[in-house]
């Protein structure tokens, strides 16, 4: 615990700053020294704590598990080294959830990549042959693209749910945030969002051009927040 309480995520950040500002100048003794090191451990202690006991305000809780542990504190000790750089933090919580997403790519692309170079030629040649001239119409996706979606459903399966509601069954967001039990509109739109980004993902990590990909993701409709 620090000898402190902080109140607040920003307020920790601020005083971190001010620790690290005063570490560059070169000018404290060493006690003064030892005493910000330690100082410095504690908040960090105090943030992580704070994000692994509330993930879902972080960000965290909507990372696969497997992706979880690593893509959280990577992103922490990405959140340290930026730290000095950050200016003033309005809110804390939504830059590392959005960091904390944008990390979780890199690590699922790149554990992606290896999956599929293992794949045969035949394989990746018959998942492109099935996305070719799908036809109009979004409940289609689902359709024509079996195989696919099956995958892309079993390794996401909250966010295949999510495309589901809104584009196979029709629900509209008002109706699938007292589904969720999502807390407004707006999150059942950027959940959408996210969504179909990690799908886009998924198809061109499968080996769909860039053209099948965008003809895929052409039928899903634009979700806008408020």
């Amino acid at each position: 615990m620090t000898s402190h309480y902080y109140q607040s995520d920003e307020e920790i950040i601020r005083r971190l700053q001010v620790i690290l500002h005063e570490h560059g100048d070169g000018t404290q003794d060493r006690t003064r020294r030892e005493n910000g090191v330690r100082e410095v451990r504690n908040l960090t202690a105090e943030l992580a704590e704070r994000i692994y006991r509330e993930p879902d305000t972080w960000g965290i809780e909507e990372i696969p598990v497997e992706y979880r542990a690593d893509a959280a504190a990577d992103t922490l000790l990405q959140m340290l080294t930026r730290v000095s750089t950050m200016g003033s933090p309005r809110n804390i919580r939504e830059w590392y959830a959005n960091a904390v997403e944008a990390r979780f790519k890199e690590l699922w692309s790149s554990a992606d990549k290896e999956s599929r170079a293992r794949e045969s030629e035949e394989e990746t040649a018959r998942s492109r042959e099935e996305a070719a001239g799908t036809p109009h119409g979004a409940s289609i996706v689902f359709e024509e693209n079996a195989e696919l979606w099956q995958r892309f459903e079993s390794e996401f399966p909250r966010d295949a749910f999510a495309l589901r509601l809104r584009y196979q069954l029709n629900r509209s967001p008002d109706e699938m945030a007292v589904m969720l039990d999502a807390p407004s509109e707006r999150a059942i739109t950027i959940r959408l969002n996210r969504a179909q980004e990690r799908f886009r993902m998924y198809c061109e990590q499968a080996g769909l051009s860039q053209r099948e990909t965008a003809g895929i993701l052409a039928q899903f409709s634009e979700e806008r927040t408020s």
